[in-house]
């Protein structure tokens, strides 16, 4: 007898030899019982999953003559059967339909149908690759197959259901076939490997079934070339070397050194892979199997038809070596590489380039893991608001104060400092005062290591401003290098019309004087590079260049080593430094320290207790009383929340910190609280604020939040030039100031 390949010799002969198409086949057996057949069937689905084996086992069964009536289980036996089996019934005729397309055929079939089955009880028209027929064609079937003689049944075929109208659809019964998994599949090929008295390893009946691709024909073809070669035992070691596959233990190899960096053995290892006959297209196709193999390992599934292979035999170092977003990057660069190189100039260099960002893989960083950094660094930084975080004291001479320091939130670099530590002959002090950039007032003078005091003054006419000062040398005080008043709130004396900035322009203490009306920056004050102005771009002119070295501070060399004191501010020696506005000059105040000192005091005594405290805000009288009895006071409800949430959500603590006074209302709790920020992260954070609350309290208690409305008071006063100069370069606008 002539060889029959196996996908012909084991085509399926009844509804329960359908691999993979189980709802097909009781559908249509249940249709046979309650005969209830349609006159016209479309069966669709990928190649090789039995759709025309299907077409002629429903031909078979309701032509089968071991009956009298059709049956879901055709004998095979009788002259039907066998005529339909072989091909070669008079009355059930199989078309092609991609040789046969034009209307011709079409009308051949509209002329036969009128004629009566010679031996059936049906006359069965089956057309493969139904989608193939022309448009007139289509329309010609139309009335055919809508009302077709009673005798007459027509089963379509096609892997492609989108190419036929909907007009044809509509007038048949649809049956959509599915891909078969690997696991059926792999158990037909052993069914035929004890069919053919051949040995098969398991890993190898996989490989086979998965390269298929759920085509039972293509796995039936595969598995015929694979026991060709392999002498009556088929093994994976055979298909590797045979086939010219990479394999796991060399995709292994290569995987390892990516893993290491080793860039050099890699490229290598490539060459030695390509130079053996594997072709790009295959070390592409079974590298991202690999790493697809890998993603599904890590997490959990280590279903053999899945992998392809046995989890063990994966390597453990490129397991560990990658987390699952290294791993899904990888198999993201193989996948580009693949649609890459059908337009690359040279698709080896895309896939060495491909190897090549493997072996820095390790040190990619997703966005969810920057994202997930940023969040822990912005919990810890404002996780210590509200109270001092670290204060030096020493009569005076050293003192810093950080208070009620959120990033973000209420002051940046400290709010409410040691105003009383500078004064005259008092060295290293550093004087910060009203919060933060852009609320209330500029920041801060610095000292730089000598004996002079910064000079400092409280803005024009004793306005709670600060002067920025910038010391520089190693026993020089502040020389008030770039002096920028900022004066806010009620003057005494009216705003200056302009300010000075001096600028250093060489190492010999030679200073020029520079007059800014404009209230924008100063030509020489550092700013962003997208926010220069044409002034400052001016270099070419030779006018005003920057005192900064790279837009940086003056190097150290070029910096004067020579003392000046508070009072030669004024009148320096070298007689070439402009004596500065009125509003700032010494003559302005009384040279006088003990003056100097008072003033500061008093104004840090000011500020103390225009802002109350913490402990002030939340202190209460009032106590909530349990149904047990039990009483609580709210302050220590307030104190035991915050402790609990410091560990649990720092950024709810904070903001709860920021919370006006407490008020009960029986099982209420309620509150407002000025920022937005703030008052939305409390309420998506409401549902835990309960929770503590109620263990708190040994009941249900509720919190409240609301928005407190701010009262915007109309200012007459006119904003000083200084003020505008720090909106124009952080592109700021003024959100208060104290009247």
């Amino acid at each position: 007898m002539a060889y029959e390949v196996t996908a012909t010799r084991r085509r399926p002969q009844q509804f329960e030899d359908l691999a993979g198409q189980e709802f097909v086949a009781e559908t249509l057996k249940n249709s046979i019982k309650t005969k209830q057949f349609a006159h016209a069937y479309l069966f669709a689905g990928p190649r090789g999953c039995g759709k025309t084996s299907t077409a002629r086992i429903l031909a078979k069964s309701l032509n089968c003559q071991a009956g009298g009536d059709p049956t879901c289980t055709p004998c095979g036996q009788c002259e039907s059967c066998k005529s339909i089996t072989n091909s070669s019934s008079m009355d059930v005729i199989e078309i092609d339909g991609a040789s046969n397309t034009s209307v011709n055929d079409v009308r051949q079939i509209k002329d036969e149908v009128m004629f009566p089955p010679t031996s059936c009880r049906y006359k069965i028209y089956i057309i493969d690759e139904v989608h193939m027929l022309s448009t007139s064609a289509f329309n010609a079937l139309l009335k055919t197959i809508e009302e077709p003689p009673a005798h007459v049944i027509f089963i379509f075929a096609t892997t492609e259901l989108q190419k036929v109208p909907a007009t044809i659809k509509s007038r048949c019964q649809q049956y959509n076939f599915r891909l078969v998994a690997s696991d059926r599949l792999k158990e037909l090929l052993s069914d035929a490997c004890r069919e053919m008295n051949i040995q098969a390893d398991d890993e190898a009946l996989y490989w086979i079934a998965k390269e298929s691709g759920g085509s039972v024909r293509d796995c039936y073809t595969l598995f015929d070339q694979v026991a060709a070669f392999s002498d009556g035992h088929i093994t994976y070691d055979k298909i590797r070397d045979k086939l010219g596959l990479l394999g796991v233990d060399r995709l292994n190899s290569i995987f390892e050194n990516c893993v290491s960096g080793n860039a050099e053995v890699v490229m290598n290892e490539l060459d030695s892979f390509l130079q053996s006959g594997i072709s790009i297209e295959q070390l592409i196709s079974n590298s991202t199997e690999y790493l697809r193999s890998l993603l599904l390992i890590k997490n959990g599934i280590k279903k053999e038809s899945l992998l392809g292979q046995s989890p063990e035999r994966y390597s453990g170092a490129v397991l560990n070596g990658w987390n699952t977003i290294q791993t899904e990057r990888g198999i993201s660069i193989f996948l580009q590489l693949y649609r890459d190189i059908r337009y690359s100039l040279s698709p080896r260099y895309e896939l060495e380039l491909a190897f090549s960002r493997l072996c820095w893989l390790s040190q990619y960083v997703s966005p969810s893991e920057v994202k997930a950094a940023i969040d822990k660094a912005q919990a810890l930084l404002c996780g210590g608001a509200q109270g001092a975080v670290g204060s030096q004291s020493a009569s005076g001479l050293q003192s810093a104060a950080l208070s009620q320091g959120a990033m973000g939130s209420q002051s940046v670099g400290g709010s409410q400092g040691a105003m009383g530590s500078q004064g005259a002959g008092a060295s290293q002090g550093a004087a910060l005062s009203q919060g933060a950039i852009g609320s209330q007032g500029a920041v801060a003078s610095q000292g730089a290591g000598g004996s002079q005091s910064a000079a400092l003054s409280q803005g024009a006419g004793g306005s709670q401003g600060a002067a920025l000062s910038q010391g520089a040398g190693s026993s020089q005080g502040a020389v008030a290098s770039q002096d920028t008043r900022v004066a806010f709130g009620t003057f005494s004396s009216p705003a200056p019309e302009k300010t000075i900035s001096s600028e250093k322009t060489d190492a010999t203490n030679n200073w020029t004087q520079v007059e800014n009306t404009s209230g924008n920056a100063p030509n020489g004050m550092h700013m962003f590079s997208a926010l220069m102005n044409a002034k400052q771009n001016n270099e070419s002119k030779g006018e005003n260049q920057p005192p900064f070295h790279n837009g940086g501070a003056v190097p150290p060399e070029q910096t004067a080593a020579e003392n000046i004191s508070y009072d030669d501010l004024e009148n320096p020696d070298d007689g070439n430094y402009a004596p500065v506005d009125d509003d700032w000059s010494a003559t302005g105040y009384p040279e006088n320290d003990e003056y100097l000192a008072d003033s500061y005091a008093e104004d840090e005594e000011n500020q103390q207790n225009d802002l109350p405290s913490s402990e002030d805000i939340h202190a209460s009288s009032e106590n909530f009383v349990n149904s047990k009895g039990e009483s609580i006071n709210l302050k220590t409800i307030y104190d035991q929340l915050i402790l609990k949430l410091s560990k649990e959500n720092a950024m709810t603590g904070s903001a709860l910190m920021q919370t006006a006074s407490w008020k009960l209302n029986r099982n209420c709790i309620s509150t407002e609280i000025d920022s937005d920020f703030q008052f939305n992260k409390i309420k998506e954070n409401l549902q835990l604020i309960n929770g503590i609350i109620s263990d708190i309290c040994g009941e249900t208690v509720t919190f409240e939040i609301k928005k407190k409305e701010i009262k915007t008071e109309q200012s007459n006063v006119e904003v000083p030039a200084q003020i505008k100069m720090l909106c124009s370069i952080f592109k700021g606008t003024i959100v208060g100031g104290k009247q």
